[in-house]
């Protein structure tokens, strides 16, 4: 029988998710204050009070803007390095290690890093700048409400990308090369076959690769917190930011998990839907 091999797998996924799940929607029913065992239920009061929390607001506004940037400014540079270190033969994998290198460090340190290389007196960003005679460009960069949210960005895009340029090679190579010789002797140019051949076939890819991006934004934090701590004036303050002030600095676990079931079903229903939307015709090769 099958059952037994199946149970620890089981009782393992019953004790570490699916019991922390129904905890977490029985605390978001009360007010909780993570100190005292006893729980006032309160119904739905968390979850009506999340729709008049301005700062809640906010902290989702921020948080698909998070995604937005993200998309718009990784996506490009994910294909800048990935399909010329596709076609490369010769020191190939030097670079590929040089891409990838900074995923290795923690979040915590990646933050902490870059926030010294914003420093607006002795970071080397604004240092740089100045050096070539650029001081009109030098700013307070995680200081200023204009600045912060992107520089935030531009950090998390540095300290994570090798991994999406090797997913995204990784669709690359299931490229068959007849394909691209075929258009090539056919007169295409390069933009011809990047268009027209490469990216149809790696959308189911890229269709992962968007998704996993909102559940990034949806889920971060530590770059977040360490750098901007969700300033200046919440400028940077995304959910994930938001529900550890209101539940762990707050002692308001009931509100916290409130929040939390929201930011799941969010993520849930954008996975729906952006696999419904993002679908496109399967194309045989």
């Amino acid at each position: 029988m099958i059952i037994p091999f199946l149970l620890p797998g089981f009782l393992l996924i019953a004790v570490f998710y699916i019991y922390p799940v129904i905890q977490n929607v029985a605390i978001s029913f009360s007010d909780w204050n993570g100190i005292f065992r006893s729980n006032g239920f309160v119904g739905f009061a968390n979850y009506t009070k999340l729709f008049s929390d301005n700062l809640f607001i906010d902290s989702v506004k921020h948080t698909f803007l998070f995604f937005l940037i993200i998309v718009v400014l990784m996506f490009p540079l994910m294909f800048l390095f990935a399909v010329p270190l596709q076609k490369l033969k010769r020191g190939k994998y030097v670079f590929q290690y040089m891409i990838i290198s900074p995923v290795v460090l923690s979040a915590t340190v990646a933050a902490v890093l870059w926030k010294f290389l914003y420093n607006p007196n002795m970071g080397l960003i604004n240092s740089g700048l100045k050096a070539i005679g650029l001081d009109s460009l030098a700013r307070v960069w995680l200081g200023d409400s204009s600045t912060a949210l992107v520089a935030v960005v531009i950090a998390t895009i540095w300290h994570g990308i090798g991994t999406w340029v090797v997913l995204l090679m990784a669709g690359l190579d299931r490229i068959p090369g007849e394909l691209s010789e075929a258009a090539t002797i056919d007169g295409a140019s390069g933009w011809q076959l990047f268009w027209n051949i490469t990216f149809p076939l790696v959308w189911d890819v890229l269709k992962t690769l968007i998704i996993l991006a909102f559940i990034q934004s949806m889920q971060t934090f530590s770059f977040i917190y360490i750098m901007t701590e969700g300033g200046p004036y919440g400028s940077t303050e995304v959910m994930g930011s938001y529900l550890y002030k209101i539940a762990f600095m707050g002692n308001n676990f009931g509100y916290g998990a409130a929040m939390a079931i929201v930011m799941a079903i969010l993520i849930l229903v954008f996975s729906i839907l952006g696999n419904k939307l993002l679908k496109r015709e399967t194309i045989e090769y």
